[in-house]
């Protein structure tokens, strides 16, 4: 078999995770280009994948100006990026891997799926909770009937402290105006997941959420604008925060002196968490309602001390009740004992976003090589995150967003 020939853009936490999948799996897949904008990557990104000098590239066009060298392009770069080079590399003629979400408007996320549809070009998105031996298994028993029809879910989005201080304080995602409100571009995944279990359409939204905690006025007296200046005992304290785990840091940075990133006042990462220009929520809950009457509710928060999902779903004969981190899901048919799965039996490999990263590459690679060799039709839809089936969970967590800013209002759908 032909090996797929795929080309990184944007290499990042999410373009390192997919070049080692591709590394992993040489028999059907093949890392060709790499595009990065920060030159402090490409001597460790050459040595460690093997690439030519010739095959990577720090400006997006120019690598398009190449032509199409790979059969996919993966794009894992900021969220405000992906529309023009979505749009751009589909002109190309390539496949997309796109990470999510799609883009962080309505109407760019429209754009390239018309784009997309127009020039018959598959995307993929990246909502991998649908490929994890978790969300499966609970599919699975959903549509068997076990606990009859589904009447509610209600699922929790438990960021953990530490990782929405990171992320959504100080990192990347924090400010609305350079990324997108959290409800989209960290929970978008949790609203595609919740679509998928119910199996119907959403037709009425309301949300509501707010910044409560990470703000100048609740800083504690005495605290500093840098933690390095700081010396009040703090859960959010960025020195033994990346000190102990560096590479949460150094992924985006690449200095592997913590101590001199942590001390640098132009770089986030150093930043007390009342004192950033942070403006996403930290708590929010979305209420839902299907057109078959069932109802769910997503919950995100920032106050969890781990980072997991959980979720419990009621039918008309029973119920489930699962944590993703702890591998367990548990039935409790209505007067029968609980039975209890316990997932981690059900796959060898839970690496990168419990097992779902791994499942979801691979099966794009094989439905576009079945494309080709003609066993599936050229019109198939690609995989379980194919853009036509990922866009509803923008346009939901756009609406919830719409709510939220209109003091909880209903929008029906």
């Amino acid at each position: 078999m032909e090996k797929t020939k795929i080309a990184i853009l944007g290499f990042g936490s999410r373009g390192f995770t997919y070049a080692n999948i591709i590394m992993e799996n040489p028999e059907e897949m093949e890392l060709v280009a790499v595009c990065e904008i920060n030159p402090a990557k490409k001597p460790l990104i050459l040595h460690n994948y093997h690439l030519e000098e010739n095959h990577f590239f720090s400006d997006y066009r120019e690598m398009l100006k190449k032509g199409k060298i790979a059969d996919i392009l993966i794009i894992s770069t900021m969220d405000r990026d992906h529309h023009e080079q979505a749009l751009a590399a589909l002109e190309v003629g390539y496949d997309l891997l796109l990470e999510k979400p799609i883009a962080t408007s309505r109407k760019d996320c429209q754009d390239i799926l018309d784009k997309a549809n127009q020039l018959k070009r598959k995307i993929a998105v990246c909502h991998v909770l649908r490929y994890t031996p978790f969300y499966q298994k609970l599919k699975e028993i959903i549509s068997s009937g076990t606990i009859g029809e589904v009447v509610n879910l209600s699922q929790s989005e438990n960021i953990g402290y530490y990782h929405y201080a990171h992320s959504y304080v100080r990192g990347n995602w924090r400010n609305e105006k350079t990324s997108g409100p959290i409800v989209l571009t960290k929970t978008c995944h949790d609203l595609d997941i919740i679509r998928w279990l119910i199996g119907k359409e959403c037709t009425a939204i309301s949300s509501f959420g707010s910044l409560s905690y990470f703000k100048p006025e609740n800083a504690p007296k005495g605290s500093a604008d840098y933690c390095y200046k700081c010396s009040l005992e703090c859960p959010f304290n960025a020195l033994p925060f990346y000190k102990k785990n560096p590479m949460w840091a150094m992924i985006f940075t690449l200095n592997p002196d913590v101590e001199a990133v942590l001390r640098d006042e132009k770089c986030s990462y150093g930043r007390c968490v009342y004192h950033s220009d942070n403006n996403v929520c930290d708590h929010q809950v979305v209420n839902l309602e299907f057109e078959n009457k069932a109802t769910a509710q997503l919950t995100l928060t920032a106050f969890s001390n781990e980072i997991h999902r959980n979720l419990k779903i009621h039918g008309t004969k029973g119920e489930i009740e699962g944590d993703m981190e702890k591998a367990e899901i548990i039935i409790r048919i209505f007067g029968k004992n609980p039975e209890i799965i316990d997932v981690s039996k059900l796959a060898e490999d839970f690496s990168g976003h419990a097992g779902g990263d791994k499942k979801m590459l691979i099966d794009f690679v094989r439905h576009l090589q079945a494309v080709k060799t003609g066993a599936v039709s050229e019109s198939s839809i690609a995989g379980l995150t194919d853009i036509n089936y990922s866009m509803e969970s923008h346009f939901m967590a756009f609406d919830a967003e719409k709510s939220r800013l209109h003091g909880g209002k209903v929008i029906s759908r």
